[in-house]
């Protein structure tokens, strides 16, 4: 598989996992027809066993959650990259940020969340399936 697959792989899921952070509000919502939402998936009004995301915040468990994943994909996408993170360390990295990733998704169901477990399924099959990933130099 290329590298450079795998980094933007890697780089989309830090997207999905740190858009936690910040969800989007009713007006964004909408915003290109709709479409925002499934590159966004995180909006007020998800909710989940953790509770619901508002305007005042977030559940704070799927915050540590949604900031470790997003950690770890990006150390997975160094350690790809040959920077900072010993290569061989991308597989453990990624298996473990696909993993959280999609825990904390399931932890909120809906439509939207579903591309973003797809990529989940992708990188955690490439992972796991010792996919050859050449390290950049």
């Amino acid at each position: 598989m290329q590298k450079w697959l795998v980094i933007v792989f890697l780089g989309l899921e830090a997207h999905f996992a740190a858009s936690y952070l910040v969800p989007l509000d009713r007006k964004s919502q909408a915003e290109l027809g709709g479409l925002l939402r499934w590159f966004w998936p995180w909006a007020q009004g998800d909710s989940g066993p953790l509770g619901q995301m508002s305007a005042a915040g977030f559940p704070l468990p799927g915050f540590y959650l949604a900031a470790a994943a997003a950690v770890l994909f990006v150390m997975a996408a160094l350690a790809v990259l040959g920077v900072w993170v010993p290569f061989t360390w991308w597989r453990t990295l990624t298996v473990a940020g696909a993993a959280i990733s999609l825990v904390l998704m399931l932890l909120f169901p809906g439509p939207t969340k579903l591309l973003p477990m797809a990529f989940d399924l992708a990188v955690l099959s490439a992972a796991i399936g010792h996919w050859p990933v050449l390290a950049a130099r």
